[in-house]
């Protein structure tokens, strides 16, 4: 990987940079990526992957998602009846916000927050975000996929969440 891509090193450093004030659309970064010359099979989602970041947890939310936008070292999923924002790792939890007609709107007001802020609804931005709740990674990640269905309105199979 380090030989096929390492020489793109400071084109990806610009990029995070980038990520860091602003969210942007797998589309758009394989957009970049292509005019930086960095080959096609490369999957974006690395530009801001940890070596600790689940894998599990970012799959299952990737095969439910429409759009994914990546931000800092967040993914944000806009899935059929909601927008979450993750970031797949131990300790951490899963953000989820009401689906808004336009997903735009709302990943550049995301992009102005902080977590503390929506959690504590600050000059209402959790509301104006559609903050619904989080869900709190745990030690079987069963757990967390039921509930996380449950919080965005998918069907639960309970008889799987018993495995």
């Amino acid at each position: 990987t380090y030989q096929r891509f390492g020489q793109y090193f400071t084109a990806l450093e610009q990029i995070r940079l980038r990520l860091e004030s602003e969210p942007l659309e797998r589309r758009e970064l394989d957009r970049l990526c292509g005019q930086l010359g960095i080959p096609g099979d490369f999957d974006v989602a690395q530009i801001c992957w940890r070596a600790d970041y689940d894998v599990f947890l970012y799959q299952q939310l990737r095969k439910r998602a429409g759009k994914m936008y990546l931000f800092r070292a967040e993914f944000i999923f806009e899935l059929q009846r909601a927008i979450v924002v993750e970031v797949p790792e131990l300790g951490h939890a899963t953000y989820v916000f009401a689906k808004l007609n336009d997903i735009d709107v709302f990943t550049r007001l995301y992009a102005k927050t902080t977590k503390e802020d929506i959690r504590q609804n600050r000059d209402g931005i959790a509301e104006r975000l559609g903050f619904l709740g989080r869900v709190t990674h745990g030690a079987n990640p069963r757990n967390w996929l039921r509930q996380l269905k449950a919080r965005v309105g998918e069907t639960v199979d309970y008889a799987l969440a018993l495995e």
